[in-house]
């Protein structure tokens, strides 16, 4: 749902961040498409590889854009990224942080 006029979003916000565990304090896995869907442990750290999930896809007049949440890893502008969905290749041409 929406929130009306922004009521709510903040205590909302806190609470997930006060009472919610942090990435870190508990253990978590991914599973490796490539390798029959093999356990493969997410360290949360920025050296490793990226791991990131797509969650929002939006046609703007200046092209697509995609909501990320990252993992592991870091997202660089001009890198490619593999879309484990289809097997393509992405060129990361512009990166813009929301929060």
């Amino acid at each position: 749902g929406t929130a009306f006029k922004n009521k709510g979003v903040q205590p909302l916000l806190d609470g997930v961040v006060d009472y919610l565990p942090e990435p870190i304090e508990k253990p978590n896995v991914a599973l490796d498409r490539t390798k029959d869907e093999a356990k493969v442990p997410v360290t949360c750290k920025d050296d490793d590889p990226l791991l990131a999930l797509a969650f929002k896809l939006e046609e703007t007049p200046f092209g697509q854009l995609t909501y990320m949440r990252v993992y592991q890893g870091e997202l660089k502008k001009g890198e490619y990224i593999h879309n484990v969905s289809n097997g393509d290749k992405v060129k990361l041409n512009r990166i813009v942080r929301m929060h």
